[in-house]
């Protein structure tokens, strides 16, 4: 690689530290774009697997609504809730190019140099120790050497650098191995979660505005409920301004605050997608991680489809389950259906009254009224 730029290291002649810029994963196409397009190929991918799951009927006892009650309870067709998705994809991608435009690759320190760099920056961190540790009246010497024969790494790290520390520019082992964990694992980690708690934010408020106010529900949101039957490439069926709002400057905020690299997006982006996939797959699989993780799966979100699980202002019940990803805003608001008995009775209700009525003809589902779907739904209650 060609060295673009060369600094001085901090504090020290050595190593020597340039900027670099970095080689792509694949040598035929850019990270940047890579990470723009990443997420529409898992949710082609993904979203092929769970059709084949749905046009050969496997798994069939691990989804939440038999594949009849489709036709019969949803508002919109198939191939009216493709072209939605496709549009939205399109306007994903080129958003994401023009945003894009004119950025060369990535500039990155030698490993060493930051490295080297970052022990440092724990090495002064290491001397202010001792000093917090005595306004808390503990006497941080004493510690450690109390702690010497435990914990060596603890020990070093109450007991603050030592006075021969400050006298070379040379980390020592300890500040290395804090230096590469913070590089590799605790920077990283803070990054995404950063970005996690962004768009989980962004989007659980936005998303409940859009049930509040009534004209946003009728312009905007009302076209995603179209699906009272969700299946995994309808996740993004949307109107095009929930698509831009929503969705798109979600995570463009997100990487832009968290700092997240062309690669960092990459995983972020894939992992948003598979999660979003899987809210609308239809099926509650027993090693679905996301059901274990916190709660907010495919049955969190198939009950904000529901009938009963969503509102429209001026409505008399209830709203629950806005949330993408975690459930820490639902819980902290008290939006999240906690009646699971309840739940459900009320699908056994809604199968029951699907088998006593016919499919919506596939010829005039898709030019119902936003007012008209919300009164069919009102039916299954």
């Amino acid at each position: 690689m060609a060295s673009n730029t060369t600094r001085p290291p901090s504090t020290s002649p050595s190593p020597t530290c340039a900027l670099t810029f970095q080689e792509p994963l694949l040598p035929w196409i850019s990270d940047n774009v890579l990470a723009i397009i990443l997420p529409t190929i898992v949710y082609v991918i993904a979203g092929a697997f769970f059709q084949v799951l749905d046009s050969y009927a496997l798994f069939s006892k691990h989804r939440i609504h038999p594949s009849e009650e489709e036709l019969k309870r949803n508002h919109v067709t198939r191939w009216e809730c493709f072209k939605a998705v496709a549009r939205y994809h399109v306007m994903q991608i080129t958003i994401g190019l023009l945003l894009n435009h004119g950025n060369g690759p990535a500039l990155v320190d030698d490993e060493a140099c930051k490295i080297h760099d970052t022990a440092l920056a724990i090495r002064n961190l290491r001397n202010l120790v001792p000093m917090l540790l005595t306004t808390l009246g503990i006497d941080a010497k004493q510690l450690s050497i109390a702690t010497q024969g435990t914990s060596t790494a603890f020990a070093q790290i109450v007991g603050g650098g030592s006075p021969n520390d400050n006298l070379t520019q040379i980390p020592t082992t300890l500040e290395i191995t804090l230096a590469k964990f913070t590089i590799n694992i605790l920077t990283p980690a803070f990054q995404y979660t950063l970005a996690l708690v962004i768009v989980d934010t962004w989007i659980y408020f936005t998303h409940r505005l859009c049930h509040v106010n009534r004209t946003l529900y009728r312009i905007v949101h009302a076209q995603h409920h179209r699906l009272y039957v969700s299946y995994a490439y309808g996740a993004v069926y949307a109107h095009w301004l929930e698509t831009l709002f929503l969705d798109i400057l979600s995570f463009v905020l997100a990487g832009e605050i968290a700092q997240l690299s062309a690669r960092q997006s990459m995983i972020f982006g894939g992992f948003a997608t598979i999660k979003t996939i899987s809210d609308h797959c239809g099926y509650v699989f027993p090693w679905d991680p996301f059901r274990w993780i916190n709660g907010n799966g495919a049955v969190f979100h198939d009950l904000h489809h529901q009938s009963w699980g969503l509102k429209i202002a001026n409505d008399e019940r209830e709203q629950y389950n806005f949330s993408t990803y975690t459930v820490f805003w639902d819980n902290l608001l008290g939006t999240t259906w906690a009646d699971k008995e309840g739940a459900e009775r009320r699908y056994q209700r809604v199968r029951d009254m699907t088998e006593k009525r016919g499919p919506l003809k596939e010829e005039t589902v898709s030019v119902r009224g936003v007012e008209k779907a919300i009164a069919e739904g009102k039916k299954d209650e």
